[in-house]
C-alpha cells in the first residue's frame, strides 16, 4: 500500500491532529498480481478443472436444421392467367410457423417415428403422474424443437437437437414434411367442391418450398472443448486478479515510508529490511550490521539527535505501536552508531515485562528484586559498560517484571544523573500498547521515535496506539519502518533501503 503522496511534517499540536485525521489510501495495481502468482495460479488451475470435469459430464448433443422458403401463390391476371409465388408478408410467415409448432404436427411425427418407445424421449423417470409415454414424448418433441423466421426473410430454420445426428435430422425432416402435408390438406378443405374451381384455387393460397432438407450434423453442439478450457482459465485467472487487488485494497498495513509519513505526519527515517532471527543474539547481531553497514536510517536519526542536540535533545526513546517490531534492535544499533563517533552513550533498558535489551547487549540475567523491596540507592546502580563509550542500564530489574509502573521520579533521577557523563541517552520504552508507561516516561525525554513494522501492523491501529500517547505525542521526532520484505517492496515499486546488507529483526 502506499499514498504516492508525501505531506508537510508537522510539528505543532494543533497541525499534527490533522495529519493524522486523514485515512491513507491504499495502492494497488501490477505489484498486487506480481505478488500473489500462486493465487493466480490457482485460480486458472481451479477454473481448468472445474471445466474439465463439465467436459467430462456434460451429455453430448447435435443440432440438425432445415430451412423452408414460404410464400403465397396467386394469379396472375391478363390475357394469359397464371399462378405464381406472390410476396408473403410477417403475419403469415408467423402463422405458418406457429403451424409448424402445433400439436397435430407434432404428434403426428411421434407417431411416426414411434417416439414413445425411444427412451431419450419416453422414458420412464421422464413419465408424469397420470401421464402416457406418448404425451411424454410430445412434451419432449416440442422443449427440443426451435422454429425461427431468419431476419426478415420469408425464409425459416426448423432445427432439433438430439443425442444423435441421424436422429435429429430424421426429426427435423419429419417434422417438415408432415408439415406440408398439413398445408396440403388445408389448402384442400378451403378449396371449392366444385371440380373446375377446386383445381383453379388448389394452387393458391400460403405454400412452403424446402431449400435445404436436415443434414446429420458432424459437430456437437456448443463451443470446442479447447476453447471452453482456455475461456475457464481466462476467467479464473481474471477472477484470481480481481481478488488479489481487492485484498491489496482492503490491506491497511504500513509498506512505505510514504504512508509511514502520511499516517502519523512524522518523517520517516529509513525503511530496515528483515533478517532470521538466529536465537536470543540476533537483536545484538542484526544491530552490529546496522553499524557495519552504516545504515541510512541510523544515519539520519543521529543526524536528526545533532540537529536537535543544540536544543537540548540528548535524551531519546525508542517505542513502537505493539510489542515485537523491533524497537530494541533499533535501540542497541543506534547507540552502537553514537558510541562509534565518539559520543558516550547510556543505554537503558526500561521496559519491565521484556528486559530483551540487557540479555542481548549486556548478557545480564533478569533477577527480579523481592516484592516491596526498594530500588537501587544510586540513580545508576546496576551500570554495566559493554564496550567503550556505551555503558548499559538494566532499568527494568529494579521494576521487577510484569507490567509495573516505574516508580514516580525514577527516569527522571536516572537522567539527571547521567547527563553529566553522557553525551546521549537512549530509553528503550515499553510499546505505545503499554500506555500508562509510556506515558509516565515520556515527560523525562527529549524526543521519542516510532519504530513500526513493515507490512504487519495495520495504519489505523498505529493511529489509534498514537494518538492513545496523549501530550506525548508532542514528543515525537520520527518513525523507523522496520522488518520490511525487500522483495515485496521491489514488487510493489515501493522506495527500498539504500544498502541491501542492512537488515534488522526484532
Amino acid at each position: 500500500m502506499d499514498t504516492r503522496s508525501r505531506p508537510q511534517l508537522i510539528d505543532d499540536r494543533d497541525g499534527l491532529e490533522g495529519g493524522i485525521a486523514v485515512r491513507p489510501h491504499p495502492s494497488f495495481g501490477p505489484g498486487s498480481l506480481r505478488s500473489r502468482k500462486r493465487l493466480l495460479a490457482g485460480g486458472a488451475l481451479a477454473c481448468l478443472v472445474l471445466a474439465a470435469l463439465y467436459l467430462g459430464l456434460r451429455p453430448a448433443t447435435y443440432t440438425a436444421t432445415s430451412q423452408l422458403l414460404v410464400y403465397i401463390r396467386q394469379i396472375l391476371t391478363g390475357p394469359d392467367q397464371a399462378i405464381l409465388p406472390g410476396r408473403a408478408d410477417l403475419p403469415m410467415v408467423q402463422n405458418q410457423i406457429e403451424l409448424l409448432r402445433s400439436g397435430n404436427v407434432l404428434a403426428k411425427v411421434v407417431e411416426a417415428l414411434d417416439l414413445a418407445e425411444d427412451p431419450e424421449f419416453a422414458g420412464e423417470a421422464r413419465l408424469p403422474a397420470g401421464g402416457s409415454a406418448s404425451r411424454a414424448a410430445l412434451g419432449a418433441l416440442g422443449a427440443r424443437l426451435a422454429v425461427r423466421q431468419i431476419g426478415t426473410s420469408h425464409v425459416i430454420a426448423v432445427s432439433f437437437r438430439a443425442s444423435d445426428p441421424a436422429k435429429a435430422a430424421r426429426i427435423v425432416n419429419t417434422v417438415v414434411r408432415i408439415y406440408l402435408q398439413e398445408l396440403a390438406r388445408a389448402s384442400d378443405a378451403a378449396s371449392s367442391r366444385a371440380p373446375t374451381l377446386r383445381e383453379i384455387y388448389q394452387s393458391l393460397g400460403p405454400s412452403a418450398q424446402v431449400i435445404a432438407a436436415a443434414e446429420p450434423p458432424v459437430r456437437k453442439d456448443g463451443p470446442p472443448p479447447a476453447l471452453i478450457l482456455a475461456a475457464a482459465a481466462l476467467f479464473g485467472l481474471a477472477a484470481a486478479a480481481g481478488l488479489a487487488l481487492l485484498l491489496d485494497a482492503l490491506d491497511d498495513t504500513i509498506r512505505s515510508r510514504n504512508q509511514m509519513e502520511y499516517v502519523l505526519g512524522l518523517e520517516c527515517l529509513g525503511v530496515v529490511p528483515r533478517v532470521p532471527e538466529s536465537g536470543d543474539g540476533a537483536g545484538d547481531a542484526a544491530a552490529r550490521r546496522l553499524l557495519a553497514a552504516k545504515h541510512p536510517a541510523l544515519r539520519r536519526a543521529l543526524a536528526l539527535i545533532r540537529e536537535r542536540s543544540a536544543g537540548g535533545l540528548r535524551t531519546v526513546g525508542l517505542t513502537s505501536a505493539l510489542p515485537g517490531e523491533g524497537a530494541t534492535t533499533l535501540a542497541i544499533g543506534l547507540a552502537q552508531a553514537a558510541a562509534a563517533t565518539g559520543w558516550r552513550v547510556l543505554l537503558v533498558d526500561a521496559v519491565p515485562d521484556d528486559p530483551a535489551l540487557s540479555r542481548r547487549v549486556a548478557s545480564l540475567v533478569q533477577e527480579p528484586p523481592a516484592p516491596g523491596a526498594p530500588p537501587g540507592a544510586g540513580a545508576l546502580d546496576g551500570l554495566v559498560a559493554v564496550r567503550p563509550g556505551l555503558d548499559v542500564l538494566p532499568l527494568a530489574e529494579r521494576l521487577g517484571g510484569t507490567d509495573r509502573l516505574a516508580p514516580r521520579g525514577l527516569l527522571e533521577a536516572v537522567l539527571g544523573a547521567a547527563g553529566a557523563a553522557y553525551d546521549l541517552v537512549i530509553v528503550d520504552m515499553p510499546p505505545l500498547a503499554a500506555g500508562p508507561q509510556l506515558r509516565a516516561a515520556a515527560g523525562a525525554l527529549d524526543g521519542i521515535l516510532l519504530v513500526v513494522r513493515w507490512g504487519a501492523t495495520r495504519s489505523e491501529l498505529v493511529r489509534q496506539a498514537f494518538r492513545s500517547a496523549g501530550p506525548a505525542r508532542e514528543r515525537f521526532a520520527g518513525t523507523v519502518l522496520n522488518m520490511a520484505d525487500e522483495a515485496a517492496m521491489k514488487r510493489y515499486g515501493y522506495e527500498l533501503p539504500a544498502d541491501p546488507t542492512a537488515a534488522a529483526a526484532a
